[in-house]
């Protein structure tokens, strides 16, 4: 099989954050950081495309797996601000000051309750989980556990015939990430953190900010959070942006659309 890093390999690292292990995978070497948050049921292999060429602009990027995920430990509560406190103490540890946060989906909503401990010049927030309803988790329980625990063979036959716009290296990332997922941390998310809209905390932040929305009706953002968000986000210097033709893994899907926006709003920061 040939290499799944996109030319640059990440090397693996950890730290114990109160007892419970805290995996990463880091690329480059320079001064500045970027920390990297995935969604759920993912791990920080799903940025194998997008890390690589963050780290040729100069940056180190690290990429956890967030808990429960990859080779990180499980948390005892599944709340976001909790989650977001543990992945500061991590950056604490690691002497990490990110210059930029990127987060996508569950990973968008950990960025946003992380920058006011962290205070990264920019924020990214790929398709996030601005807010979550009892009601609906319950529903969308069943369609986000399917594939937890079984070996990557089981899983990659209906990975790649459910996403045919996937990179087959995305296809491998994602099933090797549904083997080590824990299923305490999907129903933490979804069972065990409650109602929350996350868009009074997004309203409080200064830091200029960049969301990026899926194309069609595969967004996780509700209309009426993105009438919201919209005002709050441009007047703080950022942009909520629709990117037609992707779906909410939308650096995965519209890679080739995705990417450029991400650059162009990285360079303006560089500044």
């Amino acid at each position: 099989m040939v290499s799944c890093d996109a030319g640059m390999s990440p090397t693996r690292g950890q730290v114990i954050i109160n007892n419970r292990n805290v995996s990463f995978l880091r690329w480059g070497g320079d001064l500045r950081h970027i920390v990297l948050l995935h969604g759920i049921t993912s791990s920080a292999r799903s940025w194998w495309r997008v890390a690589p060429v963050l780290a040729n602009l100069g940056f180190t990027v690290t990429a956890f797996d967030m808990p429960g995920h990859g080779e990180s430990g499980t948390l005892p509560t599944h709340e976001i601000d909790a989650i977001a406190a543990h992945i500061t103490a991590a950056c604490s540890t690691l002497d990490i000051t990110p210059h930029i946060m990127l987060g996508h989906s569950w990973g968008g909503a950990v960025a946003i309750c992380a920058t006011p401990l962290l205070n990264p010049v920019r924020l990214i927030l790929v398709d996030p989980l601005i807010a979550l309803d009892v009601t609906w988790a319950q529903q969308a329980v069943p369609r986000f556990v399917e594939g937890i625990g079984q070996a990557m063979h089981q899983t990659t036959p209906w990975l790649t015939a459910r996403n045919k716009l996937w990179h087959r290296c995305d296809i491998h990332w994602k099933a090797e990430a549904l083997e080590q997922c824990r299923r305490e941390a999907v129903d933490g998310l979804f069972l065990h953190s409650g109602s929350w809209n996350l868009v009074t905390e997004l309203a409080a932040l200064t830091t200029p900010t960049l969301c990026l929305v899926a194309g069609g009706d595969t967004t996780v953002i509700s209309a009426a959070d993105q009438a919201a968000m919209g005002p709050l986000i441009v007047a703080n210097g950022g942009l909520l942006h629709k990117i037609e033709g992707t779906d909410h893994n939308m650096h995965r899907t519209g890679f080739d659309q995705t990417l450029p926006v991400l650059l162009h709003w990285i360079k303006q920061g560089q500044v």
